[in-house]
């Protein structure tokens, strides 16, 4: 096990072994900053030699695999999941201030594009920004743990059209299925031929539903879009009948177009690398597994280079900062327990009987839901105390953006 050092300006130094931090700690010359990854802090005058250190980062639009390695040494590797529920947030927020405002404040007048984040040049959606800005925490995080001399990320390129379309080639990337139509619901239209696909009329006005809601990942591409009647699509969002609708294929590939022009203004220099590098070098130089963090180290090391596996694994989970739904004050409707219960909040990291983890659900009974990062152990426990009034559990860390938990692999 590696510990990672800082001086005593906050700059990054090599990392060292176990022993001498803890002697570095006995003798009072160090103190700690980070349990994880552990971390000291040097209180005195040392020597700064600093050898190159080449870090790489496996970009994704649902998680993110980095890696840095020195000499042909893997110092650092995690791999983070990135919040993709910021969308279903955002609709669920933009509902609870319509329903208040037509309670509380039903004098105010209707205003549209009234916020200046809305009409800023060079908006992005929430939903991308919180992606981006994963991938540039992760990049402050290790620059603040290692001294890193450069970077190397993979940007990957999606052809969308040949996602659809496998056969694609030519000119028939010209010829899309939307070629001659002023909109995809005009196309939608004339594909159906105007006629309602429940009920088969061509009379009265027609509509143009999403089979799968946008909400639950859904787009606006015309396989997820059918013809219906008024009629028909009164009684398909009153339950009457249902639809079923395919999961979009381009929706990661999308994001990821965007992602990867963001991070090239917004990452700073590094060099770039392509995905079939990447997986060249995982399978045929080092012989590794597919995983995120193994795509990272990868991208980090040379055709020439031999690297160690490192069994150490950081996991890593974006969340929200906290339960926003009102729950006090005058204008206060529902009352939930959003704050701790037990003395615990969700995504508290504690110590238990059956191992440590981290709290996925909590009930006003005392049973919690614990499990961990890497998705293999996940059990129920009591957090209630025994009948002696010793407690059951102990709350090793406080609940947080990021939740880190360090894993031994195989």
């Amino acid at each position: 096990m590696r510990v990672y050092v800082i001086n005593q300006r906050n700059e990054p130094l090599m990392p060292t072994t176990a022993c001498k931090a803890r002697k570095l700690l006995k003798c009072g010359n160090a103190l700690v900053v980070r349990k994880e990854p552990f971390t000291i802090k040097i209180k005195v005058s040392t020597g700064e030699t600093r050898q190159e250190v080449i870090a790489g980062m496996d970009t994704g639009s649902k998680k993110i695999g980095c890696a840095a390695i020195s000499n042909g040494e893997v110092l650092y590797q995690s791999e983070i999941e990135i919040r993709n529920n910021v969308h279903k947030k955002m609709d669920q927020r933009r509902m609870y201030r319509r329903s208040r405002r037509g309670r509380k404040t039903r004098y105010r007048k209707p205003r549209f594009l009234n916020r200046g984040s809305s009409r800023k040049k060079g908006r992005l959606a929430p939903s991308i920004r919180s992606k981006i800005d994963s991938h540039l925490r992760e990049k402050k995080f290790v620059e603040s743990i290692l001294p890193v001399t450069y970077w190397r990320v993979e940007t990957a390129s999606f052809d969308i059209h040949k996602i659809t379309n496998p056969d694609v080639s030519g000119k028939g990337y010209q010829k899309g299925v939307q070629k001659d139509f002023y909109n995809v619901k005009a196309y939608v239209l004339s594909r159906d031929k105007y006629t309602c696909q429940k009920c088969k009329t061509k009379k009265g006005s027609l509509h143009v539903h999403h089979l799968t809601f946008k909400s639950n990942g859904g787009t606006d591409t015309p396989e997820n879009l059918i013809t219906l009647c008024a009629s028909c699509h009164s009684k398909l969002h009153s339950g009457e009948f249902l639809l079923k609708g395919k999961t979009s294929k381009t929706k990661h590939a999308t994001e990821m177009g965007i992602i990867k022009s963001q991070l090239e203004d917004q990452f700073g220099e590094f060099y770039k690398v392509f995905g079939y590098e990447t997986k060249f070098k995982r399978e045929q130089v080092l012989g590794f597994s597919k995983t995120h963090y193994n795509d990272a180290v990868s991208i980090c090391c040379d055709e020439d280079n031999d690297v160690s596996i490192n069994n150490l694994v950081y996991y890593k989970k974006h969340v929200s900062g906290g339960d926003y739904q009102q729950n006090k004050g005058i204008r206060s409707e529902i009352r939930i327990p959003t704050g701790k219960l037990f003395g615990l909040r969700k995504f508290d990291y504690i110590k238990t009987l059956k191992g440590n983890g981290f709290i996925k659900g909590k009930r006003t009974s005392g049973s919690f839901v614990i499990y961990s990062l890497d998705g293999i152990n996940s059990f129920n426990i009591t957090v209630k105390k025994d009948r002696k009034g010793n407690p059951r559990v102990t709350r090793l860390r406080a609940r947080s953006t990021t939740l880190i938990e360090r894993v031994n692999v195989k």
